[in-house]
């Protein structure tokens, strides 16, 4: 079976190291520009990530069923043949 070409090999140390960063910088944020206390900026930080988690996820996904309808019209419309279908 064929194995999957990655350019690098990821593995959990890294992954907890990423994950580390985030909150981090979640907590930095909440603290400095929105002034909360350390311990409410802790609280908060893992629904704060998945917010703009769902947030990111949403646009994506407006955006590429923008595309493609743009793309169906322009295929109506005769103007040329999508590489995206």
């Amino acid at each position: 079976m064929k194995q999957p070409k990655t350019f690098t090999i990821a593995n959990w140390s890294q992954s907890r190291v990423e994950l580390l960063v985030l909150c981090t910088l979640t907590i930095v944020a909440g603290v400095q520009l929105l002034e909360m206390h350390w311990a409410a900026a802790t609280a908060l930080a893992p629904f704060v990530i998945f917010g703009v988690l769902l947030g990111v996820s949403a646009f994506v996904q407006v955006t590429w069923m923008l595309m493609r309808g743009l793309d169906k019209l322009g295929d109506v419309a005769g103007l040329r043949k999508s590489p995206m279908a």
